[in-house]
């Protein structure tokens, strides 16, 4: 436990603080809950949580009746401009913890005089990337597996430290759209790579918890015991914009860097620092209450190796969605291009036998229908194709191309 306390540092201190102020704001707040329960089939490899390159969340050996999720919701005001956040999540996979935080802040919006607002926000919470992921508790109301990058974003990407944001309310006087600037400072995500350069790109649902297991734990590729640790003392940053116009469109950009310096490891979170850099583009298009348009593209590097700094993994990954609302029903497509390839190598060689494996390219076919079938119950339907070609497969024994292939049939129920 000690072990724990020392590698969770601020971090955990802030939770602790922000978890005492709860009974004080059960009565101003809400609550609310999701469970959703799924059937699953898939023939897909070992799964990233167990240490090798599966793909989707599930693989052969994890067929039949999951848990999905069970989510707990929290939001309280301690006044009219300060709110607090609360998201706890259990998947039922053997997890350190039964149930864990993925977020949990405050954020502070003083009412404005002005066509201009400020907004501020510290805690432990997500970058504002994800144009998919829109439901409460990160989660995406189009498809049940998010694209490739937002996948990536819930395994290793988490503010912890604070954001300011600058709103231009354009529409509320008169005009035809609206922007936004945001600046964060945070740390305790000095390792973030590690997971996109040992083990590629996937496509699940799965967020990464706060205290919980990681994406990267175990298995012959290495191991990883916990989500985050501050491993230089060094805080990364990142810059983002975002432009609306009339509730029918949004552009949104985001560049995230975390500063890590490399001479610098952790023995309790069993990695070293990850110095990892991406800029990020998306749009949403709604010309319709029916459809949605969604396009986003994503590009990095990320450095390893105290004595090779050299060491480099050049990422990107791109996607198109669709999705048609009709009545009770919705139908979503998405299709996902992902590529990620080492640029240089210093431990690989002839005398090792190792080359350029640390590579990772494929694409990915996502359809799903959702039938709404009360106020609280949702049924959906979908099926993955992930069609890649992973070296590292080759550690494994196993072909470096595989065709893994999903279908998940999920009642959640939401109150």
């Amino acid at each position: 436990m000690g072990r724990l306390l020392n590698a969770a540092g601020l971090p955990l201190a802030l939770g602790l603080g922000l978890l005492a102020l709860v009974p004080a704001l059960t009565r101003a707040g809400e609550l609310d809950l999701s469970i959703d329960l799924r059937a699953v089939s898939s023939n897909a490899t070992d799964t990233r949580l167990d240490g090798a390159l599966g793909k989707p969340r599930y693989d052969s050996a994890q067929q039949g009746l999951r848990l999905g999720y069970l989510r707990l919701g929290y939001r309280g005001d301690l006044s009219s401009t300060l709110r607090f956040t609360l998201e706890a999540v259990s998947y039922g996979d053997h997890d350190v913890n039964p149930i864990d935080l993925t977020e949990m802040y405050l954020e502070w919006r003083p009412v404005p005089s002005s066509a201009w607002r400020s907004r501020f926000k510290v805690g432990a919470f997500y970058p504002e990337i994800s144009l998919e992921n829109r439901m409460r508790g990160w989660r995406s109301p189009y498809t049940l597996s998010s694209s490739a990058i937002n996948t990536w974003v819930g395994e290793e990407l988490r503010t912890i430290g604070a954001e300011y944001s600058l709103d231009w309310l354009g529409l509320a006087h008169g005009h035809g759209f609206e922007f936004s600037t945001s600046a964060a400072a945070f740390g305790w995500n000095d390792t973030a790579g590690t997971v996109i350069a040992t083990r590629g790109w996937g496509l699940n649902d799965r967020q990464s918890t706060m205290f919980g297991r990681f994406a990267n734990v175990g298995g012959p590729l290495g191991s990883r015991t916990l989500f985050y640790d501050d491993l230089d003392k060094r805080a990364g940053y990142y810059l983002g914009a975002s432009l609306r116009y009339r509730g029918l469109f949004e552009l949104r950009g985001l560049h995230y860097n975390n500063r890590a310096n490399l001479a610098d490891g952790s023995d309790i979170i069993q990695d070293y620092a990850w110095d990892t850099y991406f800029d990020s583009l998306g749009a949403r298009w709604t010309p319709s209450e029916q459809l949605t348009l969604i396009g986003q593209w994503l590009h990095g590097r990320t450095y390893f190796d105290t004595t090779a700094p050299t060491d480099a993994w050049s990422y990107q990954s791109r996607f198109l969605l669709a999705s048609w609302l009709q009545q009770h029903w919705r139908y979503s497509v998405r299709v996902d291009e992902f590529n990620l390839q080492q640029t240089s190598c210093n431990f690989c060689s002839v005398a090792t036998g190792i080359g350029f494996w640390l590579g990772d390219d494929g694409h990915a076919l996502t359809l799903t229908v959702q039938r709404t079938l009360s106020d609280h119950w949702n049924l959906a339907l979908e099926g993955l194709t992930v069609s890649s070609t992973t070296p590292m497969r080759n550690f494994l024994g196993i072909d470096t191309a595989q065709r893994e292939r999903q279908l998940q049939l999920s009642l959640r129920y939401e109150r």
